[in-house]
């Protein structure tokens, strides 16, 4: 479990949005996060679906496809410490792309939920994550 802890916090800190977070803060939403298994060819997450989880994953590997129009395209390729979903605790935007298991994957989640009740208990966390999100906004804009 202590390696799951570092190779989550090495993870976490990826994220534009939690990279300003102390160890203290970012255990607290390590804390929070649930394994979860995936066989192989299970949807993860669909495109167009409200998100409501953040995912980083474990073991395993999968793959990133977007729809547009009647073909789908696989745009990543994704295994071991890397994560998607992050978008989906901050902003009520639909999922903006499929993902499928490509191998049994095992997945550390965290849910908006839960990601929500630590933003409450945690002013402090919660104005870093807003700062960032302003931050990713104005870039994006450019």
């Amino acid at each position: 479990m202590a390696d799951d802890i570092t190779r989550l916090r090495e993870t976490l800190k990826k994220v534009d949005f939690f990279y300003s977070l102390n160890f203290a803060q970012l255990d607290e939403l390590i804390k929070a996060m649930k394994k979860q298994k995936f066989k192989k060819g299970d949807v993860i997450i669909q495109q167009g679906e409200s998100g409501d989880a953040f995912y980083m994953i474990s073991t395993g590997s999968v793959s990133v496809n977007i729809k547009k129009g009647m073909s789908e395209k696989k745009v990543a390729g994704l295994a071991d410490g890397d994560f998607f979903g992050e978008t989906a605790l901050v902003t009520d935007a639909p999922r903006n792309a499929t993902v499928i298991a490509e191998a049994p994957t095992e997945l550390f989640v965290l849910h908006k939920t839960s990601f929500k009740k630590i933003l409450l208990a945690n002013p402090k966390i919660s104005a870093i994550i807003k700062e960032e999100l302003v931050k990713r906004k104005s870039k994006n804009a450019l």
